[in-house]
């Protein structure tokens, strides 16, 4: 290529992962390269036999276009030196294992990367391994299980997950003589629970329920049926009262309710940097900030549709949350004004019926939604770095609701009733990952 009448500038090569680290003296390059190019340039200054993809980012914002394009939107004179930072390419996500089940998955949380707890609409919570064995089938609920999550890998509790149900009762579910069954069920909804959501510390759990409410729990197992709590205001002995598959399991009471939505809670989650405080999302077009100990809502964020899922992420400190107009929306909580929305993420053709953030990252997340696909996301480009379609015919087309990112696997489910496994290869390196983006505006 003959670059001599090509426009060209000074740019400075800097990276955070040591062992990709070039000299920052300033190199000349033409103006038309765009991250292809850049790419092969860092892989011939670093020597590499086998070339490794980058991606570069300017002003914290990943080039998506030519230099000369990115000059001329940030106004950036090509008299000065442009910093380019770069960092590995993320791989494509890779779907390793599909589980079959004979109805629809609402829900899917990981203990750890060989056990995964499902929950489905023919009422049933599944535990599959890694092997692609299904190690339980729990049948304590009357109605379709909506939701489940998991306690932590070496958690203390008794508590292994907790399923909530249509039939508004929560079960927490532990192994006792050698088999897994149900240790309790919370009781106290007047309504479907939507979902569940256990803290870091596995030391308590909240619901969000059809009901408007979300309602604060111990994740314990009492030592007796908390009778109390009981709908039924007649004489009758409570005992008598329980009915169908709850009749043998003793009952829980919450320890608060949380009152404030109009309308269905559809989603729930904890802030992992302070555990007194929730947020959820709802019908009623709001993403809310609770007080768990005093029952305050904090603040109320709205929006322009109904809030489908919601997620926090302890590395970005940023609230994620997926709605019906097809768009994953971002807030922070810690803005004087956590009410306006620091960023809009479109791509999705359906509904987004569930996020996730990365476990490990501050920036990326993973959405899911009934247009088949999964999205996952660098917060730092606009457009999606990549979109994971089905590869069972049987799965295409079909809505997904539930979605989990634990470690390096990426799992998601829905009206195909396929639990798709995948692995996901991330190459930043940890201190990166723990940074907190900077501010960008809406």
């Amino acid at each position: 290529m003959d670059t001599k009448s090509e426009a060209q500038i000074q740019i400075r090569l800097v990276a955070k992962q040591a062992k990709h680290a070039v000299p920052s003296t300033p190199i000349v390059v033409p103006q038309q390269l765009q991250r292809y190019g850049l790419s092969e340039i860092v892989n011939h200054l670093l020597g590499n036999e086998k070339p490794v993809p980058f991606d570069f980012l300017a002003d914290g914002q990943f080039l998506r276009s030519t230099i000369s394009e990115h000059l001329k939107d940030s106004g950036f004179s090509a008299e000065n030196i442009l910093t380019l930072e770069y960092v590995e390419s993320m791989l494509p996500p890779t779907e390793i294992a599909s589980y079959s089940h004979d109805d629809w998955i609402s829900s899917v949380s990981a203990s750890s990367p060989d056990r995964f707890v499902v929950g489905s609409y023919d009422g049933i919570v599944r535990v599959w391994n890694a092997q692609s064995e299904c190690e339980a089938e729990l049948q304590a609920h009357e109605s379709a299980v909506k939701c489940v999550a998991a306690t932590a890998a070496g958690s203390k509790s008794k508590v292994e997950f907790v399923s909530g149900s249509q039939d508004r009762t929560a079960i927490g579910w532990g192994t006792k003589s050698g088999q897994r069954k149900a240790l309790y069920a919370a009781r106290g909804h007047t309504d479907s629970i939507e979902a569940v959501a256990i803290n870091p510390t596995n030391t308590h759990f909240v619901t969000a329920s059809a009901d408007s409410t979300i309602r604060f729990w111990s994740l314990a197992a009492p030592k007796k049926s908390e009778d109390d709590i009981l709908e039924d205001t007649d004489a009758a002995p409570a005992s008598k009262k329980r009915k169908g598959a709850h009749a043998h399991i003793i009952t829980k009471a919450a320890i608060g309710t949380l009152s404030g939505h109009v309308g269905p809670v559809t989603s729930v989650c904890f802030n992992k940097d302070e555990e007194s405080q929730v947020f959820s999302g709802g019908w009623d077009h709001s993403m809310r900030t609770w007080d768990v100990a005093t029952g305050v809502n904090l603040t109320t964020s709205l929006c322009d549709k109904v809030v489908l899922d919601v997620d926090y992420s302890a590395h970005s400190r940023l609230v994620a949350t997926g709605h019906a107009d097809r768009s994953v929306r971002l807030w922070d909580p810690r803005s004087e004004d956590s009410t306006v929305v620091k960023l809009r993420l479109s791509s999705h053709k359906g509904f987004v019926s569930s996020v996730a953030w990365a476990p490990s990252s501050a920036y990326m997340l993973a959405s899911a939604s009934h247009d088949g696909t999964i999205k996952v996301w660098d917060i730092r480009s606009r457009p999606p770095l990549y979109t994971v379609h089905p590869t069972d015919a049987k799965d295409k087309g079909k809505k997904l609701l539930a979605l989990d990112w634990h470690r390096s696997l990426l799992l998601a489910g829905g009206e195909s009733g396929s639990l798709r496994i995948h692995s996901v290869n991330s190459q930043y390196e940890e201190e990166q990952n723990k940074e907190t983006p900077e501010e960008e505006e809406a």
